[in-house]
Order: structure tokens, then sequence, then C-alpha cells
């Protein structure tokens, strides 16, 4: 920015300092014989032509400094977007945190289950010794003193050893399964602290992302008032709009699916959020960045975390990122009938996804709505863009005026 009011004003002290010259000379020169005037004239001239050439350079200098001015618009935008893919990223990351949280709560229950029954086999079994050396083996007095027969006896000591036996089996089943358990939260564990050092890159990532963003969104306040920038802009959004069109049309698909519902909605279709309408269409609007433009659908202001729903049954032709409009969902309707969502935080639906009436499509948020306020929703016919109040249902919608009347 500096570079380029530099420039101008080179450009115009040059031009004064030359006019200056011309005014200072003219007495001497009116004064002079006529044989100097045609120096005079040449070096005038030489001058002019030293000027022009002068102002030509000063000229591309600054068509430089718009350049690069333009070039950072286009760099906030790549900024916004890689916003959006570390949020959604920590989105997953945390999910992820999450699901290996249950699953390390699983383990310890589990763990604490099998120590339980561990402990309830030790206890009988330490008790099932215990009566066992106390009754002692079988030698002359038992058998001579004892109320059973040697073959009772001999059957009762082997279905004694049997039972000891089974325990120790049921123990050493319960130790390898606490060995596996453990071994498993451990793995589960290591794997919590790698989703941790995973979240935590991406925190610092997202952070770093959103300190350029600021820093970036700060040098565009100095870009609002440069009439060259301005234009730029707006033949660059009309590029994008073009291009949408054109995309439309090549986007159309064979199969229409519910077709006549859509024609047969007109006027009845529910807005594809609760809000209030603060651009109609055909009205001219001033951006955040000072830029003027004739909006080709509605804008309605809507608070952030609202779930964007689809107003008719269609199928999704386009779902992500588009320049001048940001992230969009674009749904064909049939008969070459396509609604335009744009301004969206986070995309919930793909291309080639088809959609009912009320599907959710996405979420409304605040890193959505840079250049532009609310959310953006437009209604076309081939190439030609419709009035979307013409289709929704007026008993749903309200403007900013009527909002301050109630």
């Amino acid at each position: 920015m500096g570079k380029r009011t530099l420039a101008k004003q080179t450009v115009l002290l040059t031009c004064t300092s030359f006019f200056l010259f011309f005014l200072l000379a003219a007495p001497s020169y009116s004064i002079e014989k006529k044989s100097g005037n045609k120096e005079k004239i040449s070096d005038f001239r030489i001058k002019i032509r030293r000027l022009e050439k002068g102002i030509s350079s000063q000229e591309k200098q600054i068509q430089t400094t718009e350049n690069r001015e333009r070039n950072l618009l286009l760099e906030l935008e790549v900024l916004d977007k890689n916003l959006a893919e570390r949020q959604a990223r920590l989105e997953e990351l945390e999910a992820q945190m999450s699901h290996q949280l249950a699953l390390i709560g699983k383990k310890i229950e589990a763990l604490n289950t099998i120590y339980s029954e561990k402990e309830t086999v030790e206890n009988h079994l330490g008790k099932r010794i215990k009566a066992y050396y106390t009754m002692g083996g079988i030698g002359l007095l038992n058998v001579t003193f004892s109320t059973k027969s040697l073959p009772e006896l001999l059957l009762f000591h082997d279905a004694f050893d049997t039972l000891i036996l089974y325990d120790q089996n049921v123990i050493k089943v319960y130790r390898e399964t606490i060995r596996g358990l453990e071994g498993a939260k451990t793995a589960l564990t290591l794997e919590k602290s790698i989703l941790q050092d995973f979240i935590d890159q991406v925190v610092r990532e997202k952070k770093e992302v959103t300190l350029s963003k600021n820093a970036k969104k700060s040098l565009l306040i100095h870009i609002r008032t440069q009439t060259k920038l301005h234009k730029q802009a707006i033949a660059e959004m009309q590029e994008a709009s073009t291009a949408l069109s054109d995309s439309l049309v090549s986007l159309r698909k064979k199969t229409e699916p519910q077709k006549k519902k859509f024609l047969a909605n007109k006027g009845k279709l529910h807005p594809p959020v609760k809000g209030v309408i603060v651009t109609l269409f055909q009205q001219v609007k001033v951006n955040k960045l000072g830029i003027s433009r004739k909006s080709s659908g509605i804008t309605l202001k809507v608070d952030d975390g609202v779930k964007i729903k689809a107003i008719s049954g269609g199928t999704i032709i386009f779902s992500g990122y588009l320049r001048g409009y940001g992230n969009t969902i674009i749904i064909d309707h049939g008969y070459q009938y396509y609604t335009v969502t744009s301004r969206i935080e986070k995309l919930l639906v793909h291309e080639k996804d088809s959609v009912k009436t009320g599907d959710v499509l996405g979420i409304t948020g605040d890193t959505a709505t840079l250049f532009d306020e609310g959310l953006y929703f437009e209604i076309r016919h081939g190439k030609k863009s419709l009035d979307p109040l013409l289709w929704l249902d007026p008993n749903r919608l309200s403007t900013a005026e009527e909002q301050a009347a109630k």
C-alpha cells in the first residue's frame, strides 16, 4: 500500500515539476530570438517524452502493487480453506480420542471383572487345599477308623485332587487373560498418547493459520478504498459467476429425480434456514471489503451452528470450496432447476449424493462469512437467476424491517 501511494505521489510531483518548469521558462522563451524557438520546442518535446516514460513506469509499478494486493485476497481465501480443513481434522481426531478412551474404559472394566473372578477362585482353592491337608492322606488309621470304605475314601481323594487341579487351571487361564488385557490396555494407552500428539499438532497449526489469517485481514482494511482493485475484484466475482453458470449447464444430469415436485411446490418451499432476510434479489449490496455488487439471490442472517436443510429433493452436483462464494453446495432438482447455497462453515454432503426435502446439508459458522455476512441462497433455471422469494413460503420468512417492527 505504501509503495502504491508513493508511486502516485511521484507521478504527481513529476507532473507538477514539469508544469512549474514550463511556466518559469515561458517568459524567457517569449523574449528570445526566433532562432532559439526550435531548440526550446525540441527540448520540451524531449522532456515530455521522458515524462511520459516516467508516468508509464510508475503506472507499471502501481499495477504491480495492485497485483500483490489482489494476490493477498487469494492467499486469504486459501488460509480460510486451510483453517476449515484443520478444524475438520481436529474434530476427526477428537472423535478418535473419544473412541480410544471408551476402548480403554472397557479394557479396565474387563480387567476389574477378571481380577474379581480370579480372587474368588483363589479363595475357593485355598479352602479346598486347607481341607485336603487337614483330612490328611489315606493311611491305616484313617481306613480303620473311618465310617467310609476304602474305595469310597480313594474316590473322595481323587475327586478332591481333580477339583484342585481344575481350580489351578482356571487360575492359569485367568492369569493369561489378565496378561492379554494388560497388554491391550498398554497398547491402547500408547495409541491415545499418539492421538494426543496429533491433536496438539493440529491445534498448533490451526492457531498459526488463524494468526496469519488475522494479519492478512488487517492488511485488507487498507485496500478497501482502492477503486481499481475493487473493479478487479468485481470482475473476478463476475467471472466466477459466469463459470458457475457454465458449470451448472455442463454438470446437468440426464436423470432428474423428483422433477415435478420442485415445480409443483413453487411458493411453498421451506427456506434452507430460519433467518432474517438482509439482502433481497437484485439488491445492490456493499460487502465487508467495501465492494458493491448486485445480488443474484438472497442473504439470510442466521446464528452460528444452525443446520442448513435442502428445500427440495435432488442430486448434489457440487459440494466444496468455490472461489468468490466460499463453501458451496449445488443441488440439481430437475428440469435445469438448481439451488445454490454458499458461505457454509461445515459441509455434510458430497457430490452424487441424493437428498430429500429437509435433509441436513451443512452447518453455519463465523469463519464462512469472511467477505460477506449471512447465508447466501440462490435459485437458477439454467444460467438465469430467479427470485427465491417467489419460490419460498412467505410465511416462513421475514425481513430486518419486519423484525424491528415486532
